[in-house]
């Protein structure tokens, strides 16, 4: 469970990082006012990374959303539960001291 829950961060720190890569999709007034100043070589660039970027964005945010799903139902089936190993002692203590306390001293 703690494997999948560093993919989790992981992946969830990518995703962060790739958005926060990515260029405005709209240039604002100065953009209007300009007429834009990127010739038509570096427009073609500037595509095909974001573009790329986008995709990677896609996948990443995929991954996270299943690995949400995973952490959920392993949290709920108990799988890697420590709390539920740590009770268990406690529990069968219980129980030797009750059939200790029912058997009358001979």
């Amino acid at each position: 469970m703690i494997f999948v829950t560093i993919l989790q961060v992981l992946a969830g720190l990518a995703v962060t990082a790739i958005v926060l890569a990515q260029s405005g999709k709209s240039a604002g007034l100065s953009g209007t006012i300009s007429g834009g100043a990127e010739t038509f070589m570096s427009k073609g660039k500037a595509k095909s990374l974001d573009a790329k970027l986008a995709k990677m964005t896609k996948w990443f945010a995929l991954g996270f959303v299943v690995l949400t799903l995973v952490l959920n139902l392993m949290a709920r089936s108990g799988v890697g539960a420590q709390a539920e190993v740590a009770e268990e002692p406690a529990a069968a203590a219980e129980t030797v001291e009750a059939e200790a306390e029912a058997e009358p001293a001979a």
